[in-house]
Parts: C-alpha cells; structure tokens; sequence
C-alpha cells in the first residue's frame, strides 16, 4: 500500500510513501547508474552491444539520452499525452552526445525528485503518476548502464537493494501480458533472490495472463512441480530483461519453464 503525502515530492518521502519493496533512494541510483553508463561507454563508443545487437554503445547512449528527456518532460509537464513531448536531436559529434547524456540524468534526477509521486501524467503502466515513472527508470538506468559495461568489457553486478525492488516492479507491470509470440510457459516458477530474501510465486493461466505473488520466505527448495530460479538480486533482473540465461541462475525443478519465462514479456 502506498502511503498517500500531502504536498511532498519524491525527495521527502521513503521506500514505504513511494511503495518500494526495498529501502534505498531511487532517484540517487538512477543517477549514480546513469552517470555509469556514461563512465562505461566513454572507453568505447564503437562497441557492439550485445543484447541489442543493431546498436553501438553510442546508439545506447542516444537511446538512454531519449528516454530520461522523453519522461523529464513528462513529469516535469505533468503531461497526459506523450505526443506533446517535443523531440530532441543527437548530436553528430559524439563527444557532445555524452555532454548531452550526462546533462540529461542530472535534469532527469532534478526532476523526478522534485515530483509529487502522486500527481496524473502519462505512462504504459497500470499506474498513471510520477511515482510510477520514478520506480520504472531506476531498472531502465541499471540495464542499460549492465548493456554498455558489458559492452565495453567490465559489467558489474547491479546494486542488490535497487535490483529487488526492480524485479517485483517488473512483475507487477511488465509480467500480466503475455507476448504474442511467446510459448505457454508450462508450469508455476518461483524466483528468489539469494542476497536479498525476497521471492516471488509466478502463476500462469489458460489465456496466457500471469500473476506474481510476493513470498513471506524464500523456500529452499520448490515444491512437486513448480520450477525454482533462484540466483542475486542482479541476476534475476537480468534474467528478466534476457541479459543473462536461465543458465547463469540455479534452477531446481524444469528447465524449460525457466527458459521459457524470460521470452513473455518484450525488452529492449
């Protein structure tokens, strides 16, 4: 349940106001991940990204630079129409284009933390307030910065807490749909985070919609039939978003179900 504020923004309110499942500040992560990723693509800006193989890392940046200036404005504007967002332009030199980036996460951070969490703007989600625009970009920034240190050669775990939260904000959000190309998933799935004791029961029905539940306790083993991944907090979330394969994680029941669970949903 979130804790409704009177006349506050993100910046005076806690993990609880703001409905994170875990205590950390997500506005100072998402800077401190997007000032990252530019520390990372700045060895290498040609580099090929793997998980979006037309890219290179200055593409990233470019797509990474979009997006904190497409929501800003969002927020900022308290808009109810993404079509109102003006465009902005890359930059043909890519020396400005990081200039432009970095810039861009400390307009983004003002921001969003200057938001009421509360206040109507648009977004893709079941939820349609700045604080749902404030949890969704922390994961955006911790991908994406994980996409251009791996592309650059030194990808590091992301921060636990921060991952958490994102995982259960993945499966609130992005999980219910699944996509149309994706195959039934073909049994219950049970994710747990081994550095953070949090877990989660996944749950799909006939029609192809899927629900997760929160876990009291994380089980040691799953139960007759349903399939448990269990891995940190980082690589369940980049298990989610297909950076790492089922592979990478422990998986005490089928498998396939594991490799399955990752292709419902679309990242990028």
């Amino acid at each position: 349940m979130i804790t409704r504020g009177v006349g506050r923004n993100v910046s005076q309110m806690n993990a609880t106001d703001l409905g994170l499942v875990t205590d950390f500040d997500p506005v100072a992560r998402i800077e401190a991940d997007g000032m990252a990723l530019a520390d990372a693509a700045e060895r290498d800006l040609a580099a090929r990204v793997e998980h979006c193989p037309d890219w290179s890392v200055a593409d990233l940046v470019w797509h990474v630079r979009e997006v904190h200036y497409f929501w800003g404005a969002i927020v900022r504007e308290s808009l109810d129409d993404p079509q109102r967002v003006v465009p902005v332009s890359r930059p043909d030199d890519e020396r400005q284009l990081l200039a432009d980036y970095r810039d861009g996460v400390r307009e983004l951070a003002r921001n969003l933390a200057a938001a009421d969490p509360f206040a109507p703007v648009w977004t893709w989600g079941q939820r349609h307030d700045a604080g749902f625009v404030v949890r969704h970009q922390v994961q955006e920034a911790a991908v994406h910065r994980w996409d251009a240190e791996n592309a650059t050669g030194r990808p590091q775990e992301l921060d636990p807490t921060a991952a958490a939260d994102s995982v259960d904000e993945f499966l609130t959000h992005s999980l219910p749909g699944r996509a149309d190309d994706a195959p039934p998933l073909g049994g219950a799935l049970v994710l747990a985070s081994t550095d953070t004791a949090h877990a989660w029961r996944v749950v799909e029905a006939a029609g192809g919609d899927a629900t997760a539940v929160r876990l009291d306790d994380v089980p040691a083993t799953g139960p007759d039939g349903v399939t448990t991944v269990s891995g940190t907090a980082s690589n369940l979330l980049l298990y989610l978003y297909r950076r790492v394969p089922a592979s990478a994680l422990v998986v005490d029941g089928d498998a396939s179900v594991a490799e399955r669970f990752p292709l419902r949903t679309g990242t990028d």
